[in-house]
């Protein structure tokens, strides 16, 4: 017991900064994968494969590479990140780019008599998309970003690499100082389970409510 008052503090402050973490990239993510995931619907084939070339890049290499490529290689051009901003961006980039997927087969789930009703009607492509095709698409995107969102906050061990005191590099200095593997990592189990709980729970809740309104308004 006196072990774990003695760490719990910088195990504490290490969850604060993973949390921190993985609140700023999965902001950055979520927006990303709704921008891509719209984009790679596009009629224009630079686009596609612009956005098609981003999603592949980040999907088939190593997140862990794309780190150290982020803050050590970088700088070589020019482009100086913290630790913690290469961090945040690699992260966002990296969830981004399978939420888009998410994003994009959620649209292409909608029956494609939608999309010509909406032509049909003279909608902007803005009004199409703001005011029938998400609402739709987001059901069936709620529970796939929610595991995504997860996965991005472990994801954040990564960053003890390039010298983030996050949580798990917090975890890794208690057991150099103290020992006690065991007891230290498990501590650090259970916070990051405490911390990936309600992003699940909350995703669960949200899909729910989601999926009552849709089906009160088509009684």
């Amino acid at each position: 017991m006196d072990l774990i008052a003695i760490v719990l503090p910088a195990l504490l402050e290490g969850a604060k900064i993973t949390l921190i973490i993985a609140l700023q990239a999965g902001f950055l993510a979520l927006i990303i994968s709704a921008v891509v995931g719209i984009l790679r619907e596009s009629s224009n084939w630079l686009v596609r494969f612009v956005t098609g070339s981003y999603v592949e890049f980040f999907r088939g290499t190593s997140a862990f590479i794309q780190i150290y490529w982020a803050y050590f290689a970088l700088p070589m051009v020019g482009v100086r990140l913290s630790p913690l901003e290469a961090g945040i961006a690699v992260l966002a980039l990296n969830v981004g780019a399978y939420g888009s997927e998410v994003v994009r087969g959620a649209l292409n789930a909608i029956p494609r008599g939608q999309r010509e009703a909406c032509a049909a009607l003279g909608l902007s492509t803005w009004a199409s998309y703001t005011k029938v095709l998400l609402p739709q698409a987001l059901s069936r995107t709620i529970l796939p970003m929610g595991n995504l969102l997860v996965d991005l906050l472990k994801g954040t061990s990564l960053l003890s690499a390039i010298t983030v005191t996050e949580l798990a590099f917090a975890g890794r200095q208690a057991v150099s100082a103290f020992g006690s593997p065991m007891l230290i990592f498990g501590l650090v189990l259970l916070l990051y389970l405490l911390l990936a709980t309600p992003i699940a729970w909350g995703a669960r809740l949200f899909d729910e409510r989601v999926r009552k309104r849709h089906a009160i308004g088509h009684r």
